[in-house]
């Protein structure tokens, strides 16, 4: 089954489990924060706001919060769980395309033609293969204006072997349990325990951003039994050689 496949087959359960998370969704208001203290609108109509890997549109709810104004394009590669984000109730001016961020750059949508304010990702690069993670940064910098603001939010245990075990006790203890109980697809969240372990550290985050053409990458960690497990990063576009 691919990936965005499982998703779509969990899609009905995931905002419960998520819900169940304590600080999930917290972080994800506070991810979005850092991404509103740096945006500025190009226009009249309010800025673009692209939310990548999107999901069921908890994070497109983070960002309709902290980004009232905002223009918000939800993006994601599951049918499932962008119909569930459709279907809850937004603010005029919010979409939601399905593609993946890898075609980003070469997207036949209408919606993908207006060059964005700021970017959002939660959890993207995570279910993006290790050899084109850089390359999908690369694509999502294309469709950027020099300056324009880039919030990443991800997990990654690799530098701390607290931060393994913990995680890995949560995963095995609490998370693939409960989706048994609650009939959703445990497969997904095992690949959910493995691909946490496995992805890349904060600093392997931070140079791929400068390798696909962002400046000023910083990260900082979430707070509560997150901590060392869940990060933010922000970036801003930097020029191409045809801009400077």
């Amino acid at each position: 089954m691919k990936l965005s496949d499982s998703f779509t087959s969990t899609a009905r359960r995931y905002d419960v489990m998520t819900g169940l998370n304590p600080g999930y969704r917290r972080e994800l208001r506070r991810a979005a924060r850092e991404l509103s203290a740096q945006v500025h609108s190009r226009g009249d109509d309010g800025p673009l706001i692209w939310d990548l890997g999107c999901g069921t549109g908890l994070s497109t709810a983070a960002l309709q919060e902290q980004l009232p104004e905002a223009r918000l394009l939800g993006v994601d590669a599951s049918e499932g769980m962008l119909a569930l984000a459709q279907a809850k109730t937004w603010r005029p001016g919010t979409r939601f395309v399905l593609e993946r961020a890898e075609n980003l750059e070469h997207s036949l949508h209408e919606e993908i033609g207006e060059a964005p304010d700021g970017v959002f990702a939660a959890y993207l690069l995570r279910n993006v293969d290790e050899q084109d993670r850089t390359a999908v940064l690369a694509t999502i910098r294309r469709r950027m204006a020099p300056g324009t603001p880039l919030v990443l939010h991800d997990y990654s245990v690799v530098e701390s072997r607290g931060a393994q075990l913990t995680w890995t006790l949560v995963c095995f203890g609490v998370i693939i349990p409960l989706s048994v109980v609650m009939r959703a697809e445990p497969s997904l969240f095992t690949y959910l325990w493995r691909s946490v372990m496995n992805n890349d550290s904060t600093r392997t985050v931070l140079q791929r951003l400068r390798d696909a053409g962002f400046e000023g990458g910083r990260v900082f960690t979430a707070r509560g039994w997150h901590r060392k497990i869940l990060h933010t990063y922000t970036a801003v576009a930097g020029a191409s050689r045809g801009e400077q």
